[in-house]
């Protein structure tokens, strides 16, 4: 990981016709890429079971009766489980 000299921002690898290089995305610096530098970019992001949220709107139709409420429980509780188990 590599920062601009100029700005402080963090370099980008791309490539510029056959050549690869480190670009700055706010002032433009460019620095050449050395071929033995080994860059990946990745956006890898790992849920955890608290990320799993069910939102219930109960406005507009009267809201729901209690057998409706209990299965959306039940679903809910599923879904825990399966995360939990994985």
């Amino acid at each position: 990981m590599e920062f601009c000299p100029d700005c402080g921002k963090l370099l980008i690898p791309k490539k510029k016709g056959k050549s690869k290089i480190l670009a700055c995305p706010k002032c433009g610096y460019e620095s050449k890429l050395e071929e033995k530098d080994a860059y990946e970019v990745s956006d890898d992001i790992e849920h955890t079971v608290s990320d799993v949220i069910e939102v219930v709107d109960t406005d507009g139709e009267g809201g729901f009766t209690e057998a409706e409420i209990e299965a959306r429980r039940e679903r809910f509780i599923e879904g825990i489980d399966f995360f939990e188990t994985e």
